[in-house]
């Protein structure tokens, strides 16, 4: 119902990695643009902010059967959150399930958000592990109250308690009726390129015949 916000919107793990990897090339050719005259990007109509939306990340990162779209797409964001930040390029990513596991590149986040969580040591995966110590307990938040959580500063700075605001069907779709993305950018999934046979599976395609 939010679609018409987005410039790009991905459905399928395919769609997913297609949009990452174009954020990765024309991350890419940014830096080559800034190259030798600017070490830090300021937003503007003609180089905006690019913020990638990612809503459950371990869908790519780890629930994917996939093993080509799951490498690229591990591939893919750590390219964006490794090099991103300087040159304007923004990663938001959610998930459910913290484990290193299933991201393996959590580290090279910069800012964690902490909602209710089960136990303390899923606390401790998500905000460092001094968070508990310093208030931050999101294995303690009620099921009653949504939207409760912690957030760490990007300066490493003891946990803040917030509370996210509830945004219901309505508003999401009167927003996207009253902000629309400027101009929308269709995801295109290459077709797939059938493999050449080795070999040996000619030879004993010959002995079988």
């Amino acid at each position: 119902m939010g679609k018409d916000l987005f410039t790009r919107y991905a459905v399928t793990p395919a769609e997913a990695v297609v949009v990452l990897e174009d954020a990765v090339g024309a991350m890419s050719a940014r830096l080559e643009r800034m190259a030798g005259h600017t070490r830090q990007h300021t937003a503007s109509a003609d180089e905006p902010l690019v913020v990638v939306l990612i809503d459950e990340v371990a869908a790519l990162t780890s629930y994917i059967e996939d093993r080509d779209l799951k490498s690229r797409a591990r591939t893919a964001m750590s390219l964006l959150c490794s090099q991103g930040r300087a040159v304007g390029y923004t990663v938001v990513a959610c998930l459910q399930d913290p484990r290193k596991e299933t991201i393996p590149n959590r580290g090279l986040f910069t800012q964690m958000v902490g909602l209710r969580l089960r136990d303390r040591e899923e606390t401790s995966m998500v905000l460092g592990d001094g968070a508990v110590a310093s208030g931050a307990l999101c294995h303690k938040i009620p099921l009653a109250s949504p939207g409760i959580g912690y957030v760490v500063p990007e300066d490493g700075s003891e946990p803040i308690r917030v509370r996210a605001a509830f945004v219901d069907d309505d508003l999401i779709r009167a927003a996207a009726e009253q902000f629309p993305a400027p101009s929308t950018i269709p995801v295109v999934v290459p077709e797939p390129t059938e493999k050449p046979r080795s070999s040996r599976a000619r030879a004993r395609s010959k002995s079988d015949s």
